[in-house]
């Protein structure tokens, strides 16, 4: 078919990698790619022999070579198609024998290159690529879900199974038991709540447990062990009230911190500063909110009372806090002191007033609680720049003023 040929093509340049076809006797019908007479399918009888064996109609095959070398295969009647080989992880240069990626893979399929270049690809866009031509060859709609279920979630569940088994022999032997839950829970529950002295309680608690192995490697295995802590606290101050784009922003900045510390002492203090940052955030957005609260009740009381004399200390009580506290958080919050709000907004209802209305300036004085007629028009003036009488002839409605 044509166009199974131009997708053959298409993903050896976006891969950069090779696309071959075979019969199942092992005859190659097509090749797309370069080295064909140096190839690794048709040098290496052992790899063209698993390949052939593991390689089922029902799905493609993601073969993995060597950490981080993959091929992907499948097949059709009596055709065997194979695309690879790439390198999924762009970090690994060389193998566990010292030999670059390119190197050990010549000398393990027996190839005359020997330093040999293994193109980058990240294994998702692999897999998409290898399933755009399973799909067509098939006429099916397979999604990258159910290829990487069909390839990976048997031998999972019998290695987790095999590996749970384990683990519980080795606890029961030691007689050991994991870190308690409750403990966990005393610490994002102080993460939550943005409260730091419970949180470095409960980080300072002694228990018999001891923390999961998750890798054989003990640097490691206190990384991913720290990385999974950085998840639950993560999501235990946006429960708590931080904005979850920042929660997560932070999470990664400790995360590659974790990944890159050199002895597990560093990563316990990088944990430790983390949950403490975290709840401190989280106490910071409380505090907030709670003092978004105080500043909206103090508005409306100020509101009520705005048509006569004002004593904050008498604000202040109805909120259950001191005029100090109430002035000092005005100020943070507003950006100006409470007593300047408060004359804006008379002056604002003043301005309405003498607009609107034939009452006397003297009248509108006392009735806002100024203390006098020129106390009124000092502030007045302040901040209309004008008299108010001024005011009253330029943006009076005449109809108020006429005999």
């Amino acid at each position: 078919m044509k166009i199974e040929k131009q997708i053959r093509n298409h993903i050896m340049k976006t891969v950069h990698t090779t696309v071959r076809v075979f019969r199942m006797n092992g005859e190659l019908l097509d090749y797309h790619g370069d080295n064909r007479d140096d190839d690794a399918i048709v040098k290496d009888d052992d790899l063209w022999d698993t390949l052939l064996k593991q390689t089922k109609e029902e799905y493609p095959y993601i073969y993995q070579d060597f950490y981080p070398v993959y091929f992907i295969t499948m097949r059709k009647e009596d055709h065997l198609y194979v695309i690879g080989p790439v390198s999924c992880d762009y970090t690994v240069n060389k193998t566990e024998r010292n030999h670059t990626i390119g190197e050990y893979f010549s000398r393990k399929h027996h190839l005359q290159e020997v330093n040999r270049k293994i193109s980058f690809c990240d294994i998702q866009t692999f897999a998409r690529e290898g399933l755009l031509l399973f799909n067509v060859l098939h006429d099916k709609d397979m999604t990258l879900s159910q290829l990487l279920t069909y390839n990976y979630n048997t031998d999972l569940e019998s290695a987790v199974k095999k590996e749970l088994n384990q683990i519980y022999f080795r606890y029961q032997e030691s007689e050991k038991l994991h870190n308690p839950y409750d403990q966990e829970v005393r610490e994002l529950d102080s993460i939550r709540e943005g409260n730091t002295e419970n949180l470095i309680k409960a980080m300072d608690e002694e228990f018999e447990g001891e923390y999961a192995t998750l890798s054989r490697d003990p640097l490691r295995s206190m990384k991913n062990l720290a990385i999974v802590s950085m998840a639950l606290t993560c999501r235990a101050a946006i429960d708590g009230g931080m904005m979850p784009e920042e929660a997560f922003s932070l999470n990664d900045s400790y995360i590659l911190r974790i990944d890159s510390a050199v002895n597990i002492m560093q990563i316990v203090a990088i944990g430790r500063k983390a949950k403490l940052e975290y709840a401190g955030l989280v106490h910071e957005k409380k505090m907030m909110r709670q003092n978004n609260r105080i500043i909206e009740e103090a508005k409306n009381l100020l509101f009520k009372q705005m048509h006569g004399k004002i004593i904050i200390r008498d604000i202040a009580r109805e909120l259950s806090i001191t005029p100090e506290y109430l002035s000092s958080l005005f100020k943070k919050m507003e950006g100006i002191p409470i007593s300047a709000y408060i004359f804006r907004k008379k002056i604002g209802l003043a301005e309405n007033l003498l607009k609107y209305s034939n009452y006397s300036i003297e009248e509108i004085s006392y009735y806002l609680g100024f203390c006098s007629q020129s106390h009124f028009g000092k502030h007045f003036k302040k901040i209309n720049q004008m008299t108010p009488k001024k005011y009253r002839e330029k943006f009076g409605v005449k109809e108020f003023f006429a005999d």
